[in-house]
C-alpha cells in the first residue's frame, strides 16, 4: 500500500474512531481499541455521574503503552458500603499465547476481580483524596504513550473527577494510592520497574523509532478531562502515517 493510500485509510478509520464510546471496561482488545480515549476520558462514568447515587472510580496506570497497562474500575455496591473492583493487565503481545481457537487471546491480557470491604474501600478513597485525586487536575499537561503515568477519573457523591500523575514527577512519587491499590490488586501480576527519572520518556520517539512500530499518540489533560478527541487522534493519526 502506497504512503498516500495507507494515510488516507488511517484518517478515515481514526475519524470514524473517534465517535466510539466507551461502556467500561472490557477484555476485548478490539473493542478496548476503539474506544480507549473515551475509556481514559471516564465518558461513561460521567454520563451516567450522580443518576443512580454509585460512586465508582476508574484508575489506569500507563508504563509504555505498547508494553504495559493496567486498569482498575471500582464500583461502590451502594448502602452496604463496600465496592467491587475489576482488574486488567494488558502486556506486550506474547505470541507463544495465541491459540487457533482464539487468535486475539495475546492482546486480552490477565483479568481479575475482587470485592471490597466498607474498610478497604473506605481507605482506598480516602487515600485518593489525601494524594489529590478529586482537585483540579494539572491543566495543559501532556503524556505521550511511551511515558508512564497514571489517570484517574470518576463519579464521587454525584461529582465527577478527573486528574493525572505524570512521572517523573513529585506529584508522582508522593503519591500513596499505587501502594495501597497494590494490597487490593486481584490480578497478581507485580508491577513494572519505573525508569530512572531522566530517561523516562517525556515525548514521543523521534520519527525512526515510530517506524520500528508499535501505537504512538499523546494525551493534553484540561481542567474538565482530555482535550479533544480532535488532539489525541491527531497525534496518534501522525504517529501511524510515519510508518
Amino acid at each position: 500500500m502506497s504512503r498516500g493510500l495507507r494515510r488516507t485509510v488511517l484518517t478515515a478509520v481514526l475519524l470514524a474512531l473517534a465517535g466510539c464510546s466507551s461502556v467500561g471496561p472490557t477484555d476485548n482488545p478490539v473493542s478496548r481499541k476503539l474506544t480507549w480515549f473515551s475509556y481514559l476520558n471516564g465518558d461513561d462514568l460521567r454520563s451516567g455521574c450522580g443518576k443512580d447515587g454509585t460512586d465508582r472510580f476508574r484508575l489506569i496506570f500507563n508504563a509504555d503503552y505498547n508494553r504495559h497497562v493496567r486498569t482498575y474500575d471500582i464500583v461502590g455496591d451502594g448502602g452496604q458500603g463496600g465496592a467491587v473492583m475489576e482488574a486488567h493487565v494488558i502486556e506486550a503481545t506474547d505470541l507463544a499465547r495465541i491459540t487457533p481457537a482464539d487468535p486475539l487471546s495475546a492482546a486480552r491480557g490477565s483479568g481479575a476481580t475482587t470485592r471490597l470491604t466498607p474498610a478497604q474501600f473506605a481507605g482506598f478513597v480516602s487515600r485518593l483524596r489525601e494524594d489529590g485525586a478529586f482537585d483540579t487536575p494539572p491543566n495543559g499537561l501532556r503524556l505521550p504513550s511511551n511515558g508512564f503515568y497514571w489517570l484517574i477519573n470518576g463519579c464521587r457523591s454525584g461529582q465527577w473527577f478527573f486528574t493525572a500523575y505524570p512521572y517523573p514527577s513529585r506529584r508522582f512519587t508522593e503519591a500513596g494510592f499505587p501502594e495501597a491499590l497494590g494490597r487490593i490488586d486481584p490480578t497478581g501480576v507485580a508491577f513494572p520497574g519505573l525508569p530512572a527519572p531522566d530517561d523516562a520518556p517525556r515525548t514521543l520517539p523521534g520519527s525512526g523509532q515510530l517506524a520500528d512500530g508499535g501505537v504512538f499518540f499523546e494525551l493534553q489533560v484540561g481542567r474538565n478531562g482530555l482535550v479533544g478527541p480532535t488532539a489525541p487522534f491527531g497525534a496518534l493519526l501522525s504517529a501511524l502515517a510515519g510508518e
